[in-house]
């Protein structure tokens, strides 16, 4: 199997060796791919299309077998996505301790996420948090409903409804705020 040359930055080679880990083509490449990603949140095969797309020959099980080191070695975070079709993993790089004022907005039916730091509304979100007897240090993250037309909802499959009953749904779904404290 052809591996093509990996993207990967010299820092990542001497992360890797300076925790006694091998700097391989494709644990650099898993490594830069998350990196290009920024602060959204990738599963395996989305990885896995990325690297093929930059050129990268490596099989769908290497790139979880990477992954998962990377994990164990606290290199990459996993976070738990709810979709359609159930849960499943997704990863980042793993952050310098994030600011204390960090929230995550994510979107409950197309998983689109956005992290914004605004320490007034951690702070009030973590003191609803204790008020209901939830643990009250780390990130937050916040599921919503977006607006995008291509949205898909967990609650489309209810039943139809006269046009005054979905208005009513629907300001119902707004105001609705699932809390996840970690």
């Amino acid at each position: 199997m052809q591996y093509a040359a990996a993207p990967a930055s010299e820092s990542f080679s001497v992360q890797l060796r300076s925790m006694g880990i091998r700097p391989t083509v494709i644990r650099l490449c898993v490594l830069q791919t998350l990196a290009e990603s920024g602060s959204e949140w990738l599963g395996g095969e989305e990885v896995f299309r990325r690297m093929l797309a930059r050129g990268t020959a490596t099989g769908l099980a290497s790139v979880y077998r990477v992954i998962k080191e990377l994990e164990k070695a606290d290199l990459i975070q996993r976070e738990w996505e709810r979709s359609l079709g159930g849960v499943r993993a997704v990863h980042r790089l793993r952050r310098p301790q994030a600011t204390e004022g960090t929230v995550r907005l994510s979107c409950g039916g197309c998983n689109a996420s956005v992290e914004v730091i605004d320490e007034a509304l951690h702070r009030g979100l973590m003191r609803a948090a204790q008020a209901h007897g939830l643990s009250a240090c780390g990130p937050v993250t916040v599921h919503l409903g977006c607006m995008k037309s291509d949205c898909a909802r967990f609650d489309d499959a209810l039943p139809a409804a006269t046009s005054m009953q979905r208005e009513r749904t629907d300001a119902a779904r707004a105001a609705s705020v699932k809390l996840h404290v970690r």
